[in-house]
């Protein structure tokens, strides 16, 4: 999030936002020398990137994030009261924002529509969600052998399954044979998506950059006119008037990826979404999970339900969080308390975990979990005194 109210927390935003790769590419991952030994995949899956890198010699992954760091830097500088170091603040973090958001702006668009278009599951953050079967189901494996590290750090049944990981190492094997250009990898995956969280989060980003830019008296990186052509987008694509609900779009297929998660419940908070669609989407979820409170990543009732496998299922913080935040911005200020409210018991409960078992209460995945503190943290700035 960067939102830590603490000087560390700033350096840490403008230290990620200055390691773009080149063309404003900001990489999902950083990856540093000391400690690859512990994480999978290292840089020798993704050696084209290193072709690419802004500074000579650095180490990334060849994928993306959603760009919350843009909202993140944005909230992180309001806190500071202080006009001068607030825009000091922004003016470093400004350049590389900008040309983020100017590669997916470009570099990720289809003829289609202006939407993102996301080349891997890793890049939406769900990485195992239901709503990336389609993938599994292709029964696509990669070339090179490879061994799992994630598994062995937490149960192997709070993660992906091998087969879901066959497809994530041969779309990265797909990537970097093609040199990361869009339209050639397009012509050759079974994977391309606009997923509906990371387009609502990138227009969330789109409106926080200009304001950002505003403030900061420069020209507004991404125009009101470009911004309503994306927003129509949005809705044209992504709202499912039978499940009332927002979903993913399959850019293969050339159809909507019919699954109930709470993506789309947590995409309400990039504003792109019509405010009265965005209540029919929670009363929706009030009314089939009779209320449960936190969100589970899947309805129970899905067939694809696992409580304990990574977002196949569990709660997760950052995701209530969000639907929290889209919910108020609807109108539903008092949904939206609650939710806060019932996410805070969780946490006090169960402490930070990464994600929560909704059965049973337990905290799954790596424990102490930085994000779920760091929101916790947001959480409770929030709370009524």
């Amino acid at each position: 999030m960067g939102d830590l109210r603490l000087g560390e927390g700033r350096r840490r935003d403008r230290k990620h936002a200055r390691r773009p790769l080149e063309g404003g590419h900001g990489p999902s991952r950083p990856l540093r020398r000391r400690a690859l030994d512990g994480y999978f995949p290292g840089p020798d899956r993704w050696p084209r990137a290193r072709a690419h890198v802004a500074l000579p010699g650095q180490l990334t992954s060849g994928i993306t994030n959603p760009p919350f760091l843009v909202s993140a830097a944005l909230r992180t500088g309001r806190l500071q009261r202080d006009a001068r170091r607030r825009h000091a603040f922004w003016r470093r973090c400004f350049p590389p924002l900008r040309d983020w958001l100017g590669y997916l702006s470009t570099s990720r668009l289809l003829p289609q529509a202006p939407l993102v278009a996301v080349v891997h599951p890793w890049e939406s953050g769900w990485d195992n969600s239901p709503r990336w079967d389609h993938l599994r189901d292709t029964g696509l494996k990669p070339l090179l052998r490879y061994a799992r590290l994630d598994n062995r750090q937490v149960e192997a049944a709070d993660r992906p399954s091998d087969r879901d990981y066959d497809g994530y190492m041969a779309l990265v094997e797909l990537l970097d044979g093609v040199d990361y250009r869009l339209h050639a990898y397009r012509e050759r995956s079974p994977f391309c998506v606009y997923d509906v969280l990371v387009d609502a989060l990138f227009y969330r980003a789109a409106v926080d950059l200009n304001e950002m830019a505003a403030e900061l008296g420069e020209p507004l990186p991404l125009s009101p006119a470009w911004l309503s052509e994306f927003a129509a987008a949005f809705e044209e694509l992504h709202w499912d008037a039978e499940l009332e609900l927002y979903v993913d779009w399959d850019c293969v297929a050339g159809s909507r990826i019919r699954r109930h998660t709470a993506a789309g419940l947590a995409a309400l908070a990039g504003g792109a979404a019509r405010p009265d669609r965005a209540r029919r989407a929670w009363e929706r979820y009030r009314q089939e999970a009779g209320g449960a409170l936190p969100v589970c990543t899947v309805p129970p009732s899905d067939p694809a339900f696992d409580p304990t496998r990574y977002w196949r299922g569990p709660v997760w913080v950052n995701v209530n969080w969000l639907i929290a935040e889209g919910i108020e911005q609807a109108g539903l200020a008092g949904d939206a308390a609650e939710l806060r409210a019932q996410t805070l018991e969780m946490v006090r409960r169960e402490g930070f975990g990464e994600y929560l078992d909704p059965r049973v209460g337990r905290a799954r995945g790596a424990q102490d979990f930085s994000w779920t503190a760091a929101l916790t943290l947001d959480l409770l700035a929030a709370e009524p005194p």
